[in-house]
């Protein structure tokens, strides 16, 4: 067993892991896989905008970062633009320093992104979006139409305060969601019409506080009713009280050779967690089409053979980047799309043999590359990812809060303590909100009531309604055969047992 150089934990670097890492020439990891995922979460805000002006057309824009920040930012259409290259940054690497610090220096003088969106149209308050249309605070989302405070959704239209749903519309409050419509307070169900306050329904209509049911219609607490029964219900309100489900160790669709959760179409991959179509790989979280990777955050459309990735896509023969695009054999670099052979580099379009943003013939490239690969082993640089505060952003600013206290450090989200007659405050952290009339709207037309909690403390819920990202040893409530789970509490079952209480 190794210990962790961060948290002092004991982790296992298995033979199998040992063969991966000798097959990228790195270092084996000296950090626990907790830890790693922490600190690449720590690169990506995705949830905390500032007004500001861009550095460029002085137009006000919505960004990551705030004016104070020291950070360059440029709008998009400024971004992409001819206006500038990234080479104007470029430098030599000094060999009496340390790496990372030479990446953080240039990293605040590069023009970043202000936010990360494709082709959005009316869509303000989005991140790492692409193809929506009206929506508000959509995270994470792709092809939605009129979609409010969503995480991971894609294929929406008209949901409010939903997570990882899917081909979803009309729908509120749902978490691991598929192919539902007119439904609120879901939680993994798949094909489902007019249901609430509902866990684990497929193919089921009109259903209000039911579990594990298939193919059912009309029913109450899982038992068949009338219409009008049925219809009465629905106009006295839901109170979202389910009976007892029978809850699954891992929920997995077509998988094999896999633990974690919400694994579907996948092939040998353990420690995962929110993936489709993954072959061989291990430690991702929110992946899809995975071939032979390890550490990967939010990586999709075929990473293959990578290292130590998030917010990428089609990152091919690539380790130790962020939020870089349709590229291969990159190492340590950041915001560069359509590249190949890159190394500590950040912006880079369509570029070739590039270190620390100056180019380089391919002999030049290689010979220098190998010089500062071996300068980093030295101290100790070379196989950790980039350190925290790498991007600028505050801790509690990142997607590494939402499922990591840093220790010895509490950071509150400051707000206004003076009270505005006409907001409501959340009833958990007692800060006012908005509620938009677009959002407004939709509570009338599904005659919904208006939340008492504000955005942040809803997708908070939520989070905890998808689940842990931790596995436990535990065994089946029925069998007693030894399980592995993200449920640390709470009765669990086996799939054969479980198929036996459902079926």
């Amino acid at each position: 067993m190794n210990k962790c150089q961060n948290c002092q934990n004991s982790f296992e670097i298995t033979k199998q892991d040992k063969k991966y890492y000798q097959s990228f020439k790195v270092p084996e990891p000296t950090w626990c896989p907790n830890c790693r995922n922490q600190r690449r979460l720590s690169m990506r805000n995705e949830r905390t905008f500032y007004e500001r002006t861009c550095d460029c057309c002085q137009k006000k824009i919505i960004a990551y970062y705030p004016a104070d920040a020291g950070q360059v930012v440029y709008c998009p259409e400024c971004w992409y633009s001819d206006k500038w290259t990234p080479f104007d940054y470029g430098r030599n690497f000094d060999f009496s320093r340390e790496f990372f610090p030479q990446f953080k220096e240039m990293y605040k003088r590069v023009p970043t992104l202000s936010l990360d969106i494709v082709n959005c149209e009316n869509s303000n308050y989005v991140s790492y979006c692409g193809d929506d249309k009206s929506c508000y605070f959509d995270i994470a989302g792709e092809a939605n139409e009129n979609c409010l405070y969503g995480k991971f959704i894609k294929f929406c239209k008209d949901c409010v305060d939903n997570s990882f749903t899917y081909n979803s519309e009309l729908c509120y409050e749902c978490v691991n969601c598929h192919n539902c419509y007119g439904s609120t307070w879901l939680d993994r169900c798949s094909d489902c019409d007019h249901c609430h306050s509902c866990f684990d329904l497929k193919g089921c209509s009109h259903c209000i506080n039911c579990s594990n049911l298939r193919n059912k219609k009309y029913c109450i607490n899982n038992k068949e009713v009338s219409k009008d029964e049925f219809n009465k219900k629905i106009g006295s309100g839901c109170h979202h009280i389910r009976l007892k489900p029978i809850v699954k160790s891992s929920y997995q669709t077509n998988s094999e050779n896999c633990t974690g959760n919400d694994i579907t179409n996948s092939k040998n991959c353990p420690d995962c967690f929110d993936v489709v179509n993954c072959e061989n790989s291990k430690w991702l979280w929110d992946v899809l089409d995975a071939k032979d990777c390890y550490d990967l955050n939010f990586s999709l459309y075929k990473p293959e053979h990578s290292l130590e990735l998030i917010s990428t896509l089609n990152m091919v023969e690539s380790k130790f980047c962020n939020a870089s695009h349709y590229c291969h054999h990159m190492e340590y670099c950041d915001k560069c799309n359509n590249s190949h052979d890159c190394f500590g580099s950040i912006g880079i379009m369509k570029g070739e043999y590039v270190i620390l943003n100056k180019k380089y013939s391919e002999s030049e490239y290689s010979t220098l590359k190998d010089k500062i690969i071996k300068h980093m082993i030295r101290t100790g640089e070379y196989g950790q990812f980039f350190p925290q505060g790498t991007s600028g952003f505050k801790y509690h600013e990142t997607v590494a809060s939402e499922y990591y206290f840093e220790s010895g450090h509490h950071h509150a989200r400051h707000h206004d303590t003076r009270l505005q007659d006409s907001l409501p405050v959340c009833q958990d952290c007692k800060r006012q909100f908005k509620i938009i009339s677009q959002e407004k709207e939709f509570y009338n037309r599904l005659d919904l009531p208006e939340p008492k909690l504000c955005p942040e403390c809803r997708h908070k819920n939520r989070n905890l309604r998808a689940g842990e990202r931790n596995l436990y040893d535990r065994k089946c409530a029925d069998c007693g055969i030894k399980l592995i789970t993200p449920y640390p509490k709470g009765q669990i079952y086996c799939d054969g047992c479980y198929n036996k209480k459902i079926y």
